[in-house]
């Protein structure tokens, strides 16, 4: 690479005691067909060897810049890091405990950015390995029909489509314009869980252009033993109220608050809603029964629970089973409902493949 002249690609890689991974990710990267990127990595104070093995990665290929931090800052500050550091004319983001293919970034310049889109969405492979991340138990696909759409209403329904797919949300399955985020000032917030989703709720309504491409070859990996449930939140049901709104603004301010787009939103809205009541069955939240009843009949009578159950129209047999329960208005019907999914979801893969 002429160092005179930036790449076509930063990818920004944040790192956190990610000794048993990073590496993986790392030369996943440096082994991409495609070569006009420069990787920035952030080591966000590691406890662990994280640095070290950082370091000797940083001296082996003159792409890979490394960011030490003295003590960790989280993953929004690591990013927003990244993203003052690049110089590509895109920026791009790899999970420190993911990898992608070798022909990924080959395929997204080829098909996307000649295209001189304003954003490139990709799909992914879900992965599911058991605890040691030796074997995959579940894998799945998750992508869009490839496309290019250059008008605004376009653009804008193709965020509630996209995170009808579970696209939307992810920042690792997009290349984005760095110059629109530079011009604009954007960066991740400091927001737990939903900081990429908030980003990308910004930076949607700068697009001008949008190629969504079939390719899953970045690999989402989840160990059995990140099970969600044993992520407990107590504030989950307030952070995806915040998510429902964050993307019902983008959509209404749109002028596209109406028909098919407002029931995808309201039926992603009720999933993450059930999501919350599935969490709260963990050991790790304490609640007894009737805290659980509590805490969903508060749920159920929020405005926001409310509007999405007025909107919601299942298309999908989960969708339609899904709906009919958080319908039901019942507390009692939608904690037997979620305690069955708890189980189903701690004691076997049944719960990934439904997914």
């Amino acid at each position: 690479m002429n160092k005179q002249t930036p790449p076509a690609v930063t990818i920004i890689i944040p790192a956190y005691n990610a000794e048993k991974t990073v590496e993986t990710a790392v030369k996943s990267l440096l082994a991409q067909t495609f070569t006009d990127f420069e990787a920035i990595i952030i080591e966000d104070g590691s406890t662990d060897h994280t640095r070290e093995i950082l370091k000797k990665l940083e001296a082996s290929d003159s792409r890979i810049r490394v960011i030490y931090k003295d003590k960790n800052e989280g993953l929004s500050a690591g990013r927003n890091s990244g993203i003052r550091a690049a110089v590509g004319t895109y920026l791009g983001f790899l999970d420190a405990d993911d990898w992608i293919e070798p022909t990924l970034l080959e395929t997204v310049y080829s098909k996307g950015i000649r295209q001189n889109s304003d954003l490139i969405l990709f799909g992914y492979s879900h992965d599911t390995m058991d605890a040691g991340r030796t074997r995959i138990s579940v894998s799945r696909k998750v992508f869009m029909k490839e496309q290019t759409l250059c008008t605004k209403e376009e653009i804008i329904k193709a965020a509630a489509v996209s995170d009808t797919h579970k696209l939307f949300a992810y920042s690792c399955t997009k290349l984005y314009r760095r110059q629109l985020i530079v011009d604009h000032g954007l960066s991740f917030p400091r927001q737990t869980l939903i900081e990429d989703f908030i980003f990308n709720c910004q930076f949607w309504n700068l697009i001008r252009k949008l190629t969504i491409l079939d390719s899953t070859g970045y690999h989402y990996i989840k160990a059995s033993s990140d099970a969600l449930t044993q992520k407990f939140l107590p504030d989950y049901y307030e952070i995806i109220d915040l998510r429902y709104q964050n993307i019902r603004s983008l959509i209404a301010e749109n002028g596209l608050f109406h028909g098919e787009i407002s029931e995808q939103l309201a039926n992603v809205h009720i999933k993450h809603l059930l999501a919350g009541m599935i969490r709260d069955c963990s050991d790790k939240s304490g609640y007894t029964r009737s805290d659980r009843l509590r805490r969903i009949r508060s749920v159920l009578n929020s405005e926001s629970a409310k509007e999405a159950a007025s909107l919601a129209r299942g298309h999908s047999r989960q969708e339609i089973v899904c709906n009919f329960v958080f319908k039901s208005h019942c507390p009692w019907l939608n904690l037997l409902f979620s305690s069955i999914l708890y189980q189903m979801q701690t004691r076997s893969n049944a719960f990934d493949k439904l997914k």
